[in-house]
Order: C-alpha cells, then structure tokens, then sequence
C-alpha cells in the first residue's frame, strides 16, 4: 500500500478509536457532542468567553449559546463574570467537567502508550518527530496555531477524486488505487510474499452451548455499540424485500436489518442448531418473530427455490464456509433477477495495529482464539475477487476496508 494510503487508514483507525474513547461512535446515545467537547476542552487549557465559542467553532451564536447551555445544565461547565472585562461572561469547567476530562486523558494516554509500546525508544523519539513535522504542531500555541491555519485555509488543500467512467462515479478505492498504484507496486509484491497462507477454519460453526453463549455476548456488545456494519444494507433495501441470511449466528445482523426496514421478511439458514435456538430467541426479544424464520442447513445446498429472495447477505460467516464458490454460485440461483448480494466478513491481511485492536476487544479465551483462527481463515481482496469473477453476476465489487471485505453485485 502506498504511504498516503497507508497514513489514510492508520488515521482512519485513529479517529475511529478517538471518537469511541470520546463515547461520539455512532449507535451510541452522546451525552457531549463534538462542539461541545471542543468547548469543555477550550474552557479546560484556555481562556474562552461567552463572545469568542460561535467564531471558535464557527457556528452561529445561538447554537453557541445552546451548547453552552447544555453543557451547564449537565453540570460541565458554569459562567462566571470575566474579571479583565466586565462586558464579557468566561465559560469555565467544573469538577465534574474536569474529571470527564480527566478520565477521558486516562484512555487517550493509555491508548498511546500500548501503540508507543510495540516501538524501541528510538523509534519511539523518531515517530514523535515525525508526527511534529508532519502536523507542525509542538506546543500548545502551535496547536492553536495550526488549527486557525486549517480553519482558513483547510478547504484548499483537496485532491480530485469525483470521477465517473461510462457514467458511474467511482469508488473511492477506484480512485485512489488508479492515482497511487504506480508508486506502491514493489509494496503489493512485499505484501503477498509476507501474507501468510490460509488456512480453513470449522465448517460446522459453533455448536456447543456455552461458545454460542458467550459469542451472543460478543454480538451483543458490537449492536449496543453500533458496530455492526448493517447500514448500508438497509440503505440499499425497499419495502416490502424478502431476504436470505446466510451464517446468520445469534442473529443481530439480520435482525437490526428487519428492525430498520419496513414490510420487509428475513430468512437464516444456519448449521449449528444451537445457534438457531439463540437466533430464535432473539428474535422473539425482538418482537419480530412474525417476519423471521431460521432453517437449519448448509449453505453448499440451500433448500430453496430458484429466484426466491431480494437480497442475500451475510456477515462474518464467509471464512466459515467449505466451498464458498459453489455457496456463491447458490446465492446467485435463489436471487431473484435484479437481486442484490452483500457479504461482508473479516480480511486475513489486517494491519498489526487493528488486528491487536480488535483482539483485545474480543473477551474470554474461547472467543479470542475465535478470532485469532477465523483471521488465519479470512480472504484478500483478490482471493475474493477470484472466487467472484466466474459466477455469473451482472455487477460484482469487492470493498477492501480497515477491518474488513464487502463484496457487492447483482444479479
């Protein structure tokens, strides 16, 4: 991958981490919203006034004015009359506000000190110098600075990347790897001789009651957390579709689906029983037994008709299966035409940083050993565009991501 490739998705994961540690990831309900944690820190390091928070953030004053006003209700920050002018009102935190700082402080540096961690303390000092170079920012009056600086000038500095071909715009990863892939040919080359093989994980799922138990949990954790990746799905879903879950584990991906979608009914064929009974249950938690049903089977032989479904999707299960082309080449038979395909699922190339990440998210050994073998049993881009080519989709698209792959087409 070429280096602005490379810092784009190490930054990507960065922000990412950010936005969980500042408790903004999307799915869950914020208590302080961006501008508001912009002000909570202005008013924590500097002195900031009533008059000076709309231009800070370039809003309007009446939402400054109400961002304010929440974060003093909440019991963040109160006002007080500036004591250099007696015009002016300054916004200032309180203990309360102080230790939400505080203890967000606490996940920050300890974030930074498990990444610093994997670096010698030269490499350490050359990444921080690398990092003040690039950002120019090495005190906190060059941080401002440097903000005002983006603030003003930021729009400018853009690349060109909408583009169509045969009146269709481009991917991003279209673009991009169409202006950067001359520069990082000889990386791709390292990459695939470092990668390491594939090797097949179970066929068969989990089956034991306790394993299903504890990957509920996990699932669980990832829906309250909003890290299912089941917008797009939904986006690109219609009243009244009929859709196939495939691999569909305790069923939260296919479920938050239903949920968001109106007059729409979902079918899971799953192998492992157990998981069935725990998709079921679900679903009855759900209330949405009336539009679901799970059958138990394997994907290589789906027991449904030619042209069955709207949709097809699975999420996670696609290193699970024995033969994921002839299960390809089933999906393709039971969609109607003009059906949709959407699998999403891990990626065996996954950078160090994120492969730790989302070990160490995982809980329990059984789960974390999980993750450590379905990775070794993921595909690349390329596996899976391979395996794709031949089947018999109008349009077909693998979507390489930091966490993972997506392939969508049509039928």
């Amino acid at each position: 991958m070429d280096p602005t490739s490379r810092l784009r998705l190490s930054l990507g994961f960065v922000s990412t981490v950010m936005s969980m540690i500042f408790g903004t990831n999307k799915g869950r309900k914020n208590l302080l919203s961006p501008g508001a944690i912009e002000i909570l820190y202005s008013s924590y390091f500097s002195r900031i006034c009533m008059g000076d928070i709309a231009g800070m953030l370039e809003i309007s004053p009446s939402s400054a004015t109400d961002l304010v006003n929440y974060l003093e209700r909440e019991g963040y920050v109160r006002r007080v009359p500036d004591t250099e002018n007696r015009r002016s009102i300054q916004v200032i935190p309180t203990e309360k506000g102080e230790e939400w700082i505080l203890s967000t402080e606490e996940k920050i540096y300890g974030f930074l000190e498990s990444g610093l961690s994997r670096l010698t303390p030269d490499e350490q000092k050359q990444f921080a110098d690398l990092c003040t170079r690039f950002s120019g920012v090495h005190d906190t009056a060059s941080f401002t600075s440097s903000l005002r600086t983006f603030r003003e000038t930021g729009s400018q500095n853009r690349i060109s990347l909408i583009q169509r071909r045969n009146g269709r715009l481009l991917r991003l990863e279209e673009v991009v790897d169409g202006r950067y892939a001359h520069s990082h040919e000889t990386d791709i080359k390292e990459e695939q001789m470092t990668l390491k093989p594939r090797i097949p994980e179970t066929s068969e799922g989990i089956q034991d009651e306790i394993t299903v138990e504890q990957y509920d949990h996990m699932q669980r954790g990832l829906r309250d957390n909003g890290h299912l990746p089941v917008e797009e799905l939904i986006r690109a879903s219609k009243p009244g579709d009929s859709a196939l879950e495939i691999g569909p584990g305790p069923g939260y991906f296919g479920l938050e689906w239903l949920k968001h979608t109106k007059k729409t009914h979902l079918t899971g064929l799953e192998i492992s029983p157990a998981m069935i009974r725990m998709a079921e249950k679900n679903s009855k938690d759900y209330g949405l037994s009336d539009r679901s049903i799970y059958h138990e089977g394997n994907a290589l032989s789906m027991p449904f008709a030619d042209n069955s479904f709207d949709l097809a999707f699975s999420n996670g299960s696609l290193h699970e299966w024995e033969d994921p082309g002839k299960v390809f080449s089933e999906i393709f038979r039971v969609l109607k035409p003009g059906g949709e395909l959407r699998v999403s699922d891990l990626r065996r190339d996954l950078s160090p940083e994120i492969y730790q990440f989302m070990l160490d998210s995982c809980k329990g050994p059984e789960i974390k050993k999980g993750f450590q073998t379905s990775v070794q049993a993921a595909y690349t881009k390329e596996e899976l565009e391979i395996l794709l080519q031949d089947i018999g989709f109008t349009w077909v698209q693998v979507i390489a991501h930091p966490y993972g792959l997506v392939a969508v087409g049509k039928k």
